[in-house]
């Protein structure tokens, strides 16, 4: 019985002993999604490749549009009304498959800058964290309750995460 109890003394003083030495810190992700410029930068990029097949895409619909009212119209012939059909299809064709490219090309930009913006923060992260004598950093939304020992280290990060060339 006492050798049990002179173990749990010891487990519990080497448990308690063990985790007073780790020192952490968070960040606030949400703020870094939020005010990073280099999150920005690559919205902006994502946003631009969208409007650029959104126009492309734009101009295959108002050329389909020209191409109905032109084979409604009552003053073409049978011959250029069949010619006009063809191109019709084909540009409906067109249109289908830059949209599939659209989509294809829009979700890997995507993929790729969120785990470029996802390698850079690690990096950094990691870079305060070992600066500022840190065992390990997590998001500040896991904590239920955080006291003042946890350092928020956000506006740390914010800042390297945006000098990055």
């Amino acid at each position: 019985m006492f050798r049990l109890f002179l173990f749990s003394l010891l487990f519990s003083v080497l448990f308690n002993f063990s985790f007073s030495a780790v020192k952490l810190a968070c960040v606030d992700t949400t703020t870094l999604l939020k005010d990073s410029k280099r999150v920005k930068e690559a919205q902006d990029k994502l946003r631009a490749k969208v409007i650029e097949f959104q126009k492309e895409l734009e101009s295959k619909r108002r050329r389909l549009e020209e191409l109905k009212k032109q084979i409604e119209s009552k003053a073409i012939s049978q011959q250029a009304k069949e010619e006009k059909i063809k191109e019709y299809q084909r540009i409906e064709a067109e249109g289908f498959e830059l949209q599939q490219k659209a989509q294809r090309e829009i979700a890997s930009l995507k993929e790729q800058l969120e785990n470029q913006v996802l390698e850079e923060v690690k990096k950094v992260v990691e870079q305060v964290a070992v600066q500022k004598g840190y065992d390990g950093v997590v998001d500040c939304a896991v904590f239920l309750y955080r006291g003042n020992k946890i350092s928020d280290i956000t506006s740390e990060v914010l800042n390297a995460l945006d000098s990055i060339k």
